[in-house]
């Protein structure tokens, strides 16, 4: 019981654990309704971001605080230096700073203030109070300073206000880098999405590529692995592994750019892998019919047969069942259905007057629905 109290003091643990069955949920769902592989792998994908975000926002948002104490620090020490040359103690000095509004870093300098009022000597509350900011390596190191010369019995004012100026600097040399690293974090997102584009062009010239090797009219393009031949779906996932995996790289690149720490990342790979699998749904997962139609001959005499042939291919594979209207030129659609290899046939009588006449031609199939106009010349 102890133990599972201590780990629900661990916020990013205790949120991590809740999720930790959300993947599984959603691929398991997925399965059972008859879900794609790829379906099922954005499933599992989104189910993991849900699972590591509280952990990874929480990480972010101490990042951040430690960043704002930071940057609030050289006030700090500018204030207690002040205050020393006034002719006050540390302490005294403290207690007056703990008054005023330092941001993310006031807290801290209040629970200082607290331990000094508490009789607590200032080198104990003074390790204690760096022991809460010990996440900032900058802190840490100039609080060591502090403490060494106040153990050595150093002019400690002056200490101050030489390691508020050096503090100084340093934040300005950190926002001038920013400002010059936020061109390259430009530069980081454009490379991405010209990399999602390439990725969603390249599936584009595969769809059909893979469509007319499933339907045997281009025996050249036989790409096998194993004697089994390489689906569309599989390099569907393979490019949505592929963007995910350059979302993530990209990310902390990113971060490491701006703040120099892989957490800074974090928040450049939230928004690259929210992007890649919005604009796969969008522009990938969703099935595409794709109809091939052929009329022979295109030019007949009066009262002769034409033959109106066509396929349908759904992802390399053929569409049975798919409704198919044919409307010649008396304007009375008739109604097929292709078969079990996505094939349908019709035969059209030509008119006895001269001319051409249009065939319009819908196909419609789970929601996707394709129009095609044929034209067809009747010769006396």
């Amino acid at each position: 019981m102890g133990r599972i109290k201590e780990l629900m003091k661990d916020k990013k643990l205790f949120y991590t654990v809740l999720a930790l069955p959300v993947p599984f949920i959603l691929a398991l769902g997925a399965f059972l309704l008859g879900g794609s592989s790829t379906t099922i792998i954005a499933l599992i994908s989104i189910g993991l971001i849900i699972v590591v975000v509280p952990s990874i926002w929480i990480s972010f948002k101490e990042f951040e605080e430690i960043k704002s104490a930071e940057d609030q620090f050289p006030h700090f020490l500018e204030d207690l230096s002040q205050s020393a040359s006034a002719g006050m103690t540390l302490p005294q000095a403290i207690s007056v700073a703990s008054k005023t509004n330092y941001g993310k870093l006031t807290k801290h300098i209040k629970q200082l203030n607290i331990w000094l009022s508490w009789n607590q000597a200032f080198p104990k509350a003074w390790e204690k109070f760096t022991n809460r900011l010990a996440k900032s390596q900058l802190i840490r190191r100039v609080n060591a300073i502090i403490l060494e010369a106040f153990h050595s019995g150093g002019d400690v004012k002056k200490t101050l206000g030489s390691l508020a100026e050096d503090v100084n600097i340093i934040k300005d040399m950190e926002s001038e880098r920013k400002s010059i690293m936020h061109q390259q974090i430009i530069v980081m997102y454009i490379i991405f999405f010209v990399f999602v584009g390439v990725i969603i062009a390249l599936y584009k010239i595969l769809s059909p590529i893979l469509y007319v090797q499933q339907i045997g009219s281009f025996s050249g393009i036989g790409i096998q692995e194993g004697g089994a031949k390489l689906t569309i779906e599989y390099f569907r996932n393979l490019f949505f592994l592929m963007t995910l995996i350059e979302a993530i790289c990209a990310g902390f690149i990113a971060g490491i750019i701006a703040e120099e720490k892989l957490v800074a990342g974090i928040k450049h790979i939230l928004i690259m892998v929210s992007a890649s699998i919005f604009i796969f749904f969008v522009f990938v997962f969703p099935s595409e019919l794709s109809v091939e139609i052929s009329v022979f001959p295109s030019e007949a005499p009066i009262d002769s047969m034409i033959t109106i042939t066509g396929k349908t291919f759904s992802e390399g594979a053929p569409v049975a069942g798919a409704t198919v209207i044919i409307t010649d030129n008396t304007g009375l659609p008739k109604q097929i259905f292709t078969d079990n290899s996505g094939e349908f046939r019709y035969f059209w009588t030509t008119p006895e007057q001269a001319g051409e006449y249009d065939i319009r031609i819908t196909i419609e199939h789970d929601k996707d629905t394709k129009n095609f106009v044929r034209t067809i010349r009747v010769i006396s």
